[in-house]
């Protein structure tokens, strides 16, 4: 009986010593609950950490789209933009060059007027200032100064200034000077009325017979009116009529030059060519 007790004792120690033993070489169990609790732990960060990646790949995803599509509105934005600009080179800048062209060359034209006025002006005074002049002259006992009457008219109006500088340059190569315009009408002075009659009558002459020498001035200005449809020249009784028929000269007699009408005698140049024709043939001939 003793020796079962001492054996089952042996037994009991060598169990505890054992279990002693096994204790020391392998980990307690709070500190695998421990492990347990951080792996858990990990496992739950990681799960996180998928979910915040994917959150923020859905994100980028989202990001990348709205860049998508407001690359797509900016393209279409600057497709508009260079719409309108092909728009307003090619209908706005044309039209706003053409109206300012157009006020530029109003402008031009309204400098030129003011510059014809200007002169035109200038030209007056002078005329008075001479008129006044040659009414001092008078009350001093001079002999008052001569003026006569002229004109020039010619269709189309546009070949005008053409005829202009021969019709100037005839006056005056007979002794004359232009003191006034009015549009068609010229006040000439210089020369008396007779004494040019007595020219003119011995220019007709010339003309008539060809005399080249002294009919320069005057085949120069018919030279001129052939070149126009109609129209005519006057220097005082010397009237030059263009038809489309031909080109007559006369020198009408000083007392048809006071008539009213006589002041008009361009206004019908087929009336006044036969009026010329019926003229005595001293004062009247066909320029050749």
């Amino acid at each position: 009986m003793t020796v079962i007790l001492v054996l089952l004792c042996l037994a009991i120690a060598g169990r505890e010593l054992y279990l002693a033993f096994e204790r020391r070489r392998t980990p307690g169990a709070p500190e695998i609950a421990d492990i347990r609790t951080q792996l858990r732990a990990l496992k739950g960060t990681r799960d996180e950490l998928e979910s915040f990646r994917t959150s923020q790949r859905e994100r980028l995803d989202r990001l990348t789209a709205e860049q998508d599509r407001d690359r797509e509105a900016l393209a279409e934005t600057d497709a508009r933009i260079r719409s309108l600009i092909t728009q307003i080179n090619d209908r706005l800048v044309p039209d706003v060059s053409d109206r300012l062209k157009r006020q530029r060359e109003a402008a031009e034209d309204q400098r030129e007027a003011v510059d014809r006025l200007a002169a035109e002006v200038a030209g007056l005074r002078a005329h008075l200032a001479g008129r006044l002049d040659g009414a001092v002259a008078a009350s001093l006992g001079a002999d008052p100064g001569d003026l006569v009457a002229g004109a020039l008219t010619v269709v189309p109006a546009e070949a005008r200034p053409a005829l202009a500088g021969p019709y100037e340059r005839f006056a005056e190569h007979h002794g004359l000077r232009v003191e006034l315009t009015d549009r068609d009408r010229y006040y000439l002075s210089g020369r008396s009325p007779r004494g040019l009659e007595s020219d003119f009558l011995d220019l007709v002459a010339a003309i008539r017979e060809n005399c080249t020498e002294t009919t320069g001035k005057a085949r120069s200005l018919m030279g001129a009116l052939r070149d126009t449809e109609r129209g005519g020249a006057q220097v005082g009784p010397l009237v030059i009529v263009r038809t489309p028929e031909a080109l007559v000269c006369g020198v009408l007699p000083l007392a048809e030059l006071v008539r009213p009408e006589a002041a008009r005698l361009l206004d019908d140049p087929a009336g006044t060519a036969a009026r010329l024709r019926s003229l005595p043939l001293g004062r009247f001939c066909e320029a050749p």
